[in-house]
């Protein structure tokens, strides 16, 4: 069962970053920005383990060339000259023709009926679409892997805008409180407690910064661009879309999911194996012919000539050999056959668990979005009750506390939403900026 298992020079290699670069950047005014399909490009041209399934997939259609050519004509030349010893003119063996035996011909092979040869070549064949498929898989996971990064990343830059948003609105209130406290009009709590709002903004604000350059980091990696990169991300949209129905997504899941694919190409190789070994107790006809010489005397030009040969193999006993040899190939089939159905099961149930999680984030996002409505008009109310001295600055970090909380969420939760919608398409063998169908990246 499958598990979720030319050389360019330096300054080439350098080059070829050009046009990546110039896919992944937006004109704009002070950043550039990065967009998920942008990235997701970069990944695929850049990760080499999508260059190492690439190559294993180009060799196994080698593979498959080569054992197709082998039930094709074969064509070989023969030259030489062998000498036997003799008594009183006779060679010693039977086999010799005379004491000196000139051989200079041009052969032409071909296989009229060998079942075995034909079952290895239809084995090439299939272990070259689980190749394929294999190579699918990879950029998948390779794709998956991308999207976690790209949203943990769009997630950390929206926490900090809001707590520099945050540290912004409080500074502005420490000052204010604090000329106020100069002019007598707030007591010394107020101006340490805004004080303290100040101080906990902008704690909030570095770590968040250093999470964000963090995921940065990650985000350059994984394109192969420098590491110290940045990029502005557009705004995660919190509209919620309707989900599709589970029947289609599992039904989609089993025409493209890659590891479904591999499995069934896999059953394939193993049914062309039980060929193989049939193949092995069947006869075979082979048809040769040559044109040249062939003499134990010395070679005139009125000695070339054809020669032709038809050769009949009947395997009669193998003391059980090819019979046990079809049975465990037969075993095999079964027990790849089970593993398919096992993985069905396997993607099934993620498809259930991801389909909830889905439903979740939905409601989740409604739900945090009238908390965050809620919360900011509390928190401004608040504040205009503070400035006119009806609240003190306790009830004012209060209700900041919870409105920078709601807020946090908020973007949380409408990532989430984009996240699991996304997870549902890879669960599907989908990829989440277009269609599966990708052609093969050329690689180094």
């Amino acid at each position: 069962m499958a598990t979720l298992t030319i050389v360019p020079s330096k300054l080439l290699c350098r080059l070829a970053h050009i046009p990546l670069l110039l896919l992944l950047v937006t004109a704009g005014a002070d950043a550039a920005t990065l967009t998920l399909p942008a990235a997701i490009a970069a990944a695929l041209r850049t990760q080499p383990q999508i260059c190492q399934s690439a190559h294993d997939a180009s060799a196994s259609r080698d593979l498959s060339r080569a054992a197709h050519a082998a039930t094709l004509p074969q064509i070989s030349l023969a030259a030489g000259s062998i000498w036997s010893e003799s008594r009183a003119g006779q060679p010693l063996f039977v086999s010799a023709n005379g004491p000196r035996e000139v051989i200079g011909q041009l052969r032409v092979s071909f296989p009229l009926y060998d079942p075995q040869l034909s079952a290895l070549a239809q084995v090439a064949r299939d272990q070259s679409v689980v190749a394929q498929w294999q190579y699918q898989a990879t950029r998948l996971n390779v794709v998956a892997t991308v999207v976690n990064d790209y949203y943990r990343l769009a997630t950390l830059l929206t926490q900090e805008r809001i707590w520099n948003s945050t540290f912004s609105t409080a500074e502005k209130l420490f000052r204010d409180t604090r000329r106020a406290y100069r002019a007598g009009a707030v007591s010394r709590l107020d101006l340490v407690q805004t004080e303290l709002l100040r101080n906990k903004a902008r704690t909030g604000l570095q770590q968040s910064a250093a999470e964000v350059r963090a995921a940065m980091q990650v985000m350059n990696l994984q394109m192969g661009l420098p590491r110290r990169s940045v990029w502005e991300l557009p705004k995660v949209s919190d509209s919620i879309q309707p989900l599709p129905a589970f029947h289609a997504l599992a039904a989609q899941a089993e025409t493209a999911q890659p590891l479904l694919q591999v499995v069934k190409r896999q059953i394939d190789v193993a049914q062309a194996q039980v060929d193989v070994q049939r193949g092995a107790t069947l006869p075979t006809v082979r048809a040769y012919g040559a044109y040249g010489v062939d003499t134990a005397t010395v070679p005139h030009g009125n000695d070339l000539g054809w020669q032709g040969a038809l050769n009949l193999s009947i395997p009669i006993f193998g003391f059980g050999a090819h019979g046990q040899q079809i049975a465990a190939a037969q075993e095999q089939v079964a027990a790849l056959r089970s593993a398919r159905e096992a993985l069905i099961l396997q993607i099934r149930s993620r498809i259930a668990q991801d389909y909830g999680a889905a439903r979740a984030a939905r409601k989740t996002l409604a739900n945090t979005r009238r908390a965050a409505q809620e919360a900011e008009r509390v928190y401004v109310m608040t504040r205009e009750g503070y400035f006119a001295g009806a609240i003190n600055a306790l009830n004012l970090a209060q209700a900041e506390s919870s409105w920078v909380r709601a807020r946090l969420e908020l973007a949380s939760a409408a990532v989430a939403v984009r996240l699991t919608r996304i997870q549902l398409d890879l669960d599907t063998g989908r990829y989440p900026t277009g269609p599966t169908g990708i052609s093969p990246i050329s690689c180094p």
